[in-house]
């Protein structure tokens, strides 16, 4: 099982937590779903996740859910 850490400034703010709090509560719905899938299951299906274009290799997680 995996384990999301969000970021933390030295200083105690957390960017990645201001910005979920900061969206709908059906947006923020799926990306917390998604987040748990990546926390709960071995293996995470490819179509959770979006190669970024013009990066070496850096994925995003994309919101889909079934």
């Amino acid at each position: 099982m995996r384990e999301i850490i969000f970021y933390t400034t030295p200083t105690g703010n957390a960017p990645v937590q201001k910005f979920l709090d900061s969206l709908s509560g059906k947006v923020s719905q799926k990306i917390v779903w998604v987040l748990n899938l990546i926390e709960s299951v071995p293996m995470v299906p490819q179509e959770y996740f979006k190669k970024l274009k013009n990066s070496d290799g850096i994925l995003e997680v994309s919101q889909k859910t079934p």
